[in-house]
This record gives C-alpha cells, sequence and structure tokens, in this order.
C-alpha cells in the first residue's frame, strides 16, 4: 500500500489519520522561541522560515492567534511536520479547508507542496484537497440518494455542504466564521473582566474544556457560565441554519452534524432528518478524508 495520510489542519487542534482506526491529534499552536536568561531544559523547538517555534503541546502561554487563513497557510508546513516529521515525504496527502477559503485555495495548496523545517526538505508525492465537510460525507455508510447535508462545527467555522444524488451542490451550500471560537474569547474577555487575568486564547480554550481554572492555586468554576454560554451558541447555529436553508433542511433525506462542535448539540431536539456522525466527531473530517483515494 502506498503510503497515505489524511491530515485536518484546524484552527484549534490538528488532526491525523495513517490508516483505518489510526487516528490522533494536537493543538494548533506554533509560538515564536523566547531567549531565556538562562536555557536549561532540552530545546524541542524547530527551525523554520529563519526562525524557531515551539508547536504543539510544547506551546504554553504565548501561541499566535489562529483564526486567520493567514496563519493556515503560513503555519500549516510546521504543523504538518511537528506531527508526522519525514513521513510526510513522498506520501499521498489527502486534506480540506472550508468553503470559506475555497478561493484562495492553491495558497494552501502551494504551502503543502514543498516543507523545509530543522534543514530537511520534504515533498509529498501528491496532495489531495477536499472541501471540509466531504470526509463527512465519505464516512456516511447509508443510502446518498437525494439531499444530504452536512453540518460541520469546528473551532473557526461552521460549514454546511450540501450533496444531492452523493453530488456537491455548491449553489446551496455555505459556511460562516461562526465556529466554537466564538465562546473562548467571550471566556477569554470574561477572565479579564472578573479576575484581571490575561490568558492567551490558547489557554482559555483549555479552561473552556475543562470548565474550569486555577488562581493562586485555588480552583474557580465556570461551568455555570460556559454552559450558558454553550446553549446560546447552539441555539444560534440552529437558528443560523434555519435562516439561511430552511427550504434545504425539510426536503433533505438526513442532516448530518459533524465536528468537535456536534458535541454540544447531543442533548437539542433536533428534526426527524437529522443524525450525528460516527464518533468521536471531531475526527470525522480526517477519517473520511483517508478512505477519498480508496473509492
Amino acid at each position: 500500500m502506498q503510503n497515505r495520510i489524511a491530515i485536518d489542519i484546524g484552527y484549534g487542534d490538528v488532526k491525523v489519520c495513517t490508516g483505518q482506526d489510526k487516528f490522533f491529534k494536537f493543538p494548533t499552536a506554533v509560538s515564536k522561541k523566547r531567549q531565556a536568561q538562562a536555557d536549561f531544559s532540552a530545546d524541542n523547538s524547530y527551525l523554520y522560515n529563519g526562525g524557531r517555534y515551539n508547536v504543539g503541546k510544547q506551546v504554553r502561554f504565548d501561541a499566535i492567534t489562529t483564526r486567520g487563513f493567514d496563519f493556515l497557510v503560513k503555519y500549516s508546513p510546521l504543523l504538518a511536520f511537528y506531527g508526522l516529521g519525514k513521513d510526510l515525504n513522498n506520501a499521498e496527502i489527502i486534506t480540506g479547508l472550508s468553503i470559506v477559503n475555497w478561493k484562495s485555495r492553491d495558497k494552501y495548496y502551494d504551502a503543502l507542496s514543498k516543507i523545509i523545517v530543522n534543514n530537511a526538505v520534504v515533498v509529498p508525492k501528491s496532495i489531495v484537497l477536499c472541501a471540509q465537510g466531504q470526509g463527512v460525507m465519505n464516512m456516511y455508510k447509508g443510502s446518498k440518494k437525494g439531499l444530504i447535508c452536512i453540518v460541520d462545527i469546528g473551532y473557526n467555522t461552521f460549514d454546511f455542504l450540501v450533496f444531492e444524488d452523493g453530488v456537491p451542490a455548491p449553489e446551496i451550500s455555505f459556511a460562516t466564521k461562526q465556529g466554537t471560537n466564538r465562546i473562548v474569547t467571550d471566556l477569554q474577555a470574561m477572565i479579564k473582566n472578573r479576575f484581571d487575568m490575561e490568558v492567551s486564547e490558547l489557554e482559555a480554550k483549555q479552561i473552556f474544556e475543562a470548565k474550569k481554572m486555577q488562581i493562586y492555586s485555588e480552583e474557580k468554576d465556570l461551568s455555570d457560565y460556559i454552559v450558558e454560554e454553550l446553549n446560546g451558541y447552539t441555539d444560534f447555529i440552529i437558528d443560523e441554519i434555519k435562516s439561511k436553508r430552511l427550504d434545504v433542511l425539510r426536503r433533505a433525506q438526513k442532516v448530518i452534524f459533524a465536528g468537535g462542535g456536534a458535541y454540544y448539540l447531543k442533548n437539542k431536539h433536533l428534526p426527524k432528518n437529522t443524525l450525528f456522525a460516527e464518533s468521536p466527531y471531531e475526527y470525522s473530517n480526517v477519517r473520511g478524508y483517508y478512505e477519498h483515494q480508496q473509492r
């Protein structure tokens, strides 16, 4: 079998699939390595574009904000190398991009076509670029006749992709920059206002996931605030889809919720034609990307 790797470089986490049921993720976190008074630890930073960077789980407090498409273009090679190293060399890479950025897809494609990190040159054999949500469709094993809608809720975007008889219907699909980062950035502001404490977006994301934080070793329970914000966000997502594509929803055979944000809709009252992608939801796309070349 040829070396095939699927990679979903999201704005919150990078998801990787290297085989059936072989998948993992790490934070989409990059920070410029800072000078220390005394460097008494091992240097695990990466040389990239003339600078040294900490990546993934090494990043603590000063991660570069990830929401812009320019970030994805600039740092996707570094993130891919961090997760897979020289395994990327001569590999078939299947990846995806939100249709929010689809018109600029050539920039993303070019960025991954030749990767130079730590003076190592890595060149994939080929790159296949899918629209975010196509991986979910690949994973769906039911009948694909009629209209099938994919609602992929990510960290930076949520994408609403429509397929008719298995074929993409771009004219009735849409995407917005209204992912779960809305809650994280609001939480970041709340912590500043309530506790007079600056936290990075990466720290705020970790606090959001834990629903608590520590200040001077004292644990602060933020679950009530976060649950309230989540309820507001999921109501927003449902209202947004209805306001834009209510006729499509009514005619759809299935509406499939996927992505990390899908967990927050599990207890919502949804129409009978809705279902959830195969769990874990955040890997729905990358596992489907891996299958894309096998068809």
